[in-house]
């Protein structure tokens, strides 16, 4: 405002359309740069500078926000990994028969698989990879038959999925091959059969009549 006349008016600040303030209230307090000494009530000397409480509060809560995301991550990382692998457990535990024992004949399944690994072991890779599955594979057939089986089904009912889903053409081909191989295969076990009690009535009554004419 301009300069006054009067001395009580020189120590307020004004602002047009505001009302007038106390020039010593408008003034902002001058901020400490020096350390300041405290002693709490156990006696501790506390030592705090003001010109750095802004930037330790802001390290302390990135510190903490950082600690929070971690530990969230880590107990849902945890927490994921226990579920996938008591459901993975579940899962084989489905594939393994009630009526065998799976610890002795498992470390006879590893056995064949080593083997077939070492006879391997000099080959080129697709040998080294499919004569070892080979050796485990058949061994789980010959130790653990009903597990070979269940396990068998579930891989045959997820290969179907992905063929009925992917490939829809191609299954219908293959399931009226299929229908007609084993269309014709019972026809030859049926053949088969007719033929050989053909054959055996016919041995039968040769016998009968050969045992006739010696009788007489």
């Amino acid at each position: 405002m301009a300069r006054s006349f009067y001395n009580d008016e020189e120590q307020e600040f004004a602002t047009p359309g505001l009302p007038a303030v106390p020039y010593e209230h408008v003034q902002k307090e001058p901020i400490s740069r020096t350390t300041e000494l405290q002693i709490n009530k156990n006696g501790n000397l506390i030592t705090s500078a003001p010109a750095l409480e802004s930037f330790v509060s802001k390290i302390r809560e990135t510190t903490v926000d950082y600690y929070q995301k971690t530990s969230e991550r880590l107990d849902y990382f945890f927490g994921t990994g226990r579920a996938h692998m008591a459901m993975t457990v579940d899962r084989i535990a489905e594939f393994k028969d009630e009526k065998e024992d799976l610890l002795p004949n498992i470390c006879g399944v590893f056995t064949a698989t080593l083997v077939g690994s070492i006879m391997t072991r000099t080959r080129i890779w697709p040998v080294r990879f499919i004569v070892p599955t080979t050796f485990g594979v058949v061994a789980l057939k010959y130790a653990l038959p009903g597990t070979y089986n269940n396990i068998a089904n579930a891989v045959g009912n997820v290969y179907l999925n992905i063929e009925e889903r992917k490939f829809p053409e191609f299954k219908n081909t293959r399931t009226q091959f299929s229908e007609n191989y084993y269309k014709v295969l019972n026809n030859a076990c049926e053949l088969k059969k007719n033929a050989w009690n053909s054959l055996v009535g016919e041995v039968a009554t040769a016998r009968k009549t050969l045992s006739e004419i010696k009788k007489d």
